[in-house]
């Protein structure tokens, strides 16, 4: 096996600004596009998403229910989805149609001039959820796009079969249904590479779970999206960080504290690594290391173009023979020299080891590359978490939050359909990327103890459990 880097490829991803080239993409952003944010509006993307895993598109993107469409055939005015479902049912008076027109109306939208206004009243509406508008639109079909290739990938046809139209027991949500014929056949290609193994498992699990729950599934699917997403970044965005020691076979949980507690500067949400201030300290580094492994990715034996990260490339060195790793460790410096005479960074020696090189690169992308890029870029990490998991304490700053409805949300999904001891219960937030100090866990459980949440083995309390809340 060839062991050498591709020098050659390498000099010309450099030439006009930094590209990664063939290798395979593994987060959704781009530099050109670091000041677009989500800000925690998330249905977009959970429109995306349903769409991708279904294979399918919206044939009017601007208008997918065609709300604003002019038909002649019943009305020719706006609301026409409405008055088309209405067109083969046969009343007694005019007034009895207006009556169920109005009453579908109130099912269907919030507000039947907004397009966005649309209410989920059966999974499958999630698929007419629109995209915004230009640059925005065009990073949420990606964030929909990575999410269905790094957290479904080989399920598609699992998970898509959750928002297939099927036989409802209430009449008129059925009617609605077989009106919704707005969707065309799209392939889908896999754009995204998965790093994160557990994530998707989780991800898989939980959603299969609550699929089976329909009202819960339907209230709580975005947040459940959202979440693994922020974890997804933000798990990346720590393990790069930890260079050549980081497992990405496990998720290191993050502090969150609970919406309604009082805080001091001493907790660890405010004050520890795993914390959303140790979160804002290394995004603004995952651009350089992205490009450090994008580079080092265009090791000879790698053909399929895969993204390696510093844990994959230490493996695989490791593994070889010393006169190939040598191999590596010459081009690694050529390329390194090669990269500081381009940007006129001065060098001080040359990296003995593979970590070395890995270690020297990153730091000269870091001074290579726009510092305002790398800020932006960090912040879009940042922002997976805006919305309902973030929180301003104000002069402590910000946290990651846990509201009532996200508690129970994620304590149903930690439960499961039989009960658990109440140690498993922390256990599994953990696996779900979230960890408690002592003082929020009290707080836990208290609330599920006033819910009847908390059933208690005997009157000592020694064993606690807590029961399902699907």
């Amino acid at each position: 096996m060839d062991y050498r880097l591709d020098i050659d490829t390498l000099k010309e991803l450099i030439k006009n600004q930094h590209k990664t080239g063939e290798i395979n993409s593994v987060l959704p952003f781009a530099a050109n596009e670091a000041k677009i944010l989500l800000k925690g509006e998330f249905k977009t993307v959970l429109g995306e998403f349903t769409r991708q895993v279904s294979k399918q598109a919206l044939e009017n993107e601007n208008d997918p229910l065609l709300i604003k469409e002019p038909t002649a055939s019943y009305g020719g005015d706006e609301g026409s989805i409405i008055k088309k479902m209405t067109s083969n049912v046969k009343f007694q008076s005019e007034d009895d149609r207006h009556d169920l027109e109005r009453l579908l109306q109130t099912l269907l939208f919030t507000n039947e001039k907004d397009i966005k206004a649309i209410k989920a009243i059966h999974p499958h509406i999630f698929m007419y959820y629109p995209l915004s508008e230009k640059k925005k639109g065009n990073l949420e079909k990606k964030v929909g796009t990575f999410l269905k290739d790094v957290l479904v990938g080989d399920n598609a046809s699992e998970v898509s079969a959750v928002f297939n139209k099927d036989e409802s027991e209430d009449i008129l949500v059925s009617l609605i249904l077989d009106h919704l014929n707005f969707l065309k056949e799209a392939n889908q290609k896999k754009y995204y590479q998965a790093l994160l193994p557990s994530v998707k498992n989780l991800f898989m699990k939980d959603f299969l779970l609550i699929s089976k729950h329909k009202d819960f599934f339907i209230d709580h699917l975005q947040t459940l999206l959202n979440h693994y997403y922020f974890v997804y970044v933000s798990q990346l965005a720590f393990k790069f960080n930890l260079f050549n020691n980081a497992d990405y076979s496990v998720v290191n949980p993050l502090y969150y504290t609970l919406e309604w507690e009082s805080l001091n500067k001493r907790r660890k949400a405010f004050s520890d690594p795993l914390s959303f201030k140790g979160l804002r300290d290394r995004a603004e580094h995952v651009f350089p290391h992205m490009y450090t492994q994008a580079y080092y990715s265009h090791i000879m034996v790698n053909k399929d173009k895969k993204f390696m990260t510093y844990s994959e490339l230490d493996e695989l060195l490791n593994s070889c023979s010393e006169e190939e790793r040598k191999k590596f460790i010459h081009d690694a410096n050529i390329w390194i020299k090669y990269y500081a005479d381009t940007k006129e960074i001065p060098l001080t020696h040359i990296a003995e080891t593979h970590s070395e090189a890995f270690t020297m690169l990153y730091q000269l992308l870091k001074k290579g590359m726009s510092s305002e890029v790398c800020k932006n870029y960090g912040r879009l990490i940042e922002d997976a978490a805006s919305g309902e998991f973030l929180k301003f304490r104000g002069s402590l700053g910000y946290t990651l939050n846990i509201n009532q409805d996200f508690l129970l949300m994620i304590t149903a999904l930690a439960v499961g359909e039989e009960r658990i001891l109440l140690k498993q219960l922390f256990e599994e937030f953990n696996k779900r990327g979230i960890t408690l100090d002592l003082n929020s866990q009290k707080e836990v459980v208290e609330l599920l103890d006033n819910l009847n949440f908390i059933e208690k083995k005997s009157d000592s309390g020694d064993a606690q459990y807590v029961k399902p809340i699907l």
